[in-house]
This record gives C-alpha cells, sequence and structure tokens, in this order.
C-alpha cells in the first residue's frame, strides 16, 4: 500500500469513502512526546514483562540508564498516567512502579515495534561524538 493513497497533503490518511483516521499528525506527536523518548518503550517493557518493579530492580534491568533519567523517565510515564508509583515503606523509603491500564494497553504496541525490528535487523549504533544512538536498519 503506498503512503499516497493512504494519507492526504493534510496528514490525514484515507480510506476509499473518506478519512480512515482524523488528526494524524498530532496523535503521532503527542505519542512521540509519550513514548518516544528513548528509554521510555524500554521502561514499559520491563514493567510489562516482570511486572511492579522498583527503582533499583528497574534500573538493574534497563542498561545504560542513569539513576537521573531513570528517575525522569519514571516521572514522565507517571504524569502521562501510564505508571503508579506506590510508595511501600517510610525508612528506608522504598517505592515500586506498576502499570496502569493505559500503561498495559501498550502491550501490543511494544510488541510490534520489537517484532518489527528484529524483522528489520534494527540494531542501535552508539555515536560516541554525538552522545545519540544511531539506528541501523540492515541493508542501507
Amino acid at each position: 500500500m503506498s503512503s499516497e493513497s493512504r494519507l492526504d497533503r493534510t496528514g490525514d490518511a484515507r480510506g476509499p469513502s473518506g478519512p480512515l483516521f482524523t488528526g494524524v499528525e498530532e496523535t503521532l506527536l503527542s505519542m512521540q512526546e509519550i513514548i518516544g523518548r528513548k528509554w521510555q518503550p524500554i521502561i514499559v517493557y520491563h514493567l510489562l514483562d516482570d511486572g511492579p518493579l522498583g527503582f533499583s530492580a528497574l534500573k538493574d534491568r534497563v542498561d545504560d540508564i542513569s539513576s537521573k533519567m531513570l528517575s525522569e523517565s519514571l516521572d514522565d510515564l507517571e504524569a502521562a498516567g501510564l505508571v503508579d508509583r506506590r510508595l511501600l515503606s517510610d525508612k528506608p523509603v522504598r517505592v515500586e512502579y506498576e502499570l496502569t491500564e493505559a500503561g498495559r494497553s501498550l502491550e501490543p504496541l511494544i510488541t510490534e515495534m520489537v517484532n518489527w525490528g528484529a524483522e528489520h535487523d534494527v540494531t542501535a549504533d552508539e555515536s560516541e561524538t554525538a552522545g545519540q544512538s544511531e539506528i541501523l536498519v540492515e541493508g542501507e
């Protein structure tokens, strides 16, 4: 299916009898803000796969994430209504993070992202000079 037959110039997907989707660009940009950042899909994946996790357990599962970045990412996911933070004890302070119903509803999206990456042999190549990941797709 060509993108021309599905998308018009305004970013709306078109079906045979009119728009299939409306507000496509706005929706995709909003989704990118919520789940399109570097660590968010990985955090969601681990919470889907391993259930509720404490901060340290989650940090151990997410390779190369700093405590600061994990904390910021969890705050963003909590603000978006995808993660609940539950205080387990005051002394010492122990918290646990769990996906909300909305967070759990991302499972098909995360699954498809992983499947697509595996199918297209996508790997991340760390660029030391830019400090950003460059995505490589086999055949490019």
